[in-house]
């Protein structure tokens, strides 16, 4: 039986976490095909997500959520892995909190502006590039710090939701962004990512992992 339905385009990293978290509850949710601009505008969509903003969620008790850290806060939650996933203490539960934060405004925020150029959908400045990547470089290296000596970002003997958050907000870089060069600073962030990318549930919600050997320059 299904636990719901995930609503939103097609590749999309912060869907791709919540299915991660539902294989390892063992739950099943729908990702049914989607056209965004035009199916998220419709009045039957508007009338139960007021917004329009995807993802979106709708369980199959009639339970509604938008914001991808909410909806997959509450499918690792729905099931028996919640434990591993949310943890189970309170300092544990405020750890991976605090990165699946530091994945939206630390990793995500720069990323976009740097992804956006390269898939279509913004004119290329060398500025914003500079700048995000900087960005982008100082939030790397935080990690590579924090991971140094550790199997988990927030636990210890197997991964949480934050660190399928955290992978989430890097897909993408690691897709388009971070060649072998840049990689080569990381050593212990592409260990981590290539582990959580191979994690069961994980692998089967990301698919193969992405790597680029050049950081392509878009035209501007």
């Amino acid at each position: 039986m299904s636990f719901g339905t995930v609503y939103s385009y097609p590749n999309n990293p912060r869907v791709m976490k919540i299915l991660a978290a539902a294989n390892i509850n063992n739950l099943t949710i729908s990702t049914p095909a989607f056209n965004f601009g035009t199916d998220n505008r419709t009045p039957e969509f508007l009338a139960k997500f007021p917004f329009g903003k995807l993802p979106a969620f709708e369980g199959t008790d009639g339970t509604k959520l938008v914001e991808s850290d909410a909806i997959a806060q509450y499918v690792a939650e729905s099931g028996p892995a919640s434990a591993q996933l949310l943890g189970t203490k309170p300092v544990e539960r405020a750890a991976i909190r605090q990165w699946i934060a530091f994945a939206d405004g630390e990793i995500q925020s720069p990323v976009i502006p740097l992804v956006l150029p390269r898939i279509g959908y913004a004119t290329y400045d060398e500025g914003v590039e500079k700048k995000n990547l900087e960005r982008l470089e100082r939030s790397l290296a935080y990690l590579e710090g924090h991971l140094r000596g550790r199997n988990w970002i927030a636990t210890e003997e197997k991964l949480s939701l934050a660190d399928i958050s955290v992978a989430a907000a890097l897909y993408w870089a690691f897709s388009l962004i971070i060649d072998r060069e840049m990689r080569q600073k990381y050593p212990f962030v592409v260990s981590w990512y290539e582990k959580t990318m191979e994690s069961e549930g994980v692998k089967q919600a990301f698919g193969e992992k992405k790597f680029i050997e050049k950081r392509e320059i878009p035209k501007a």
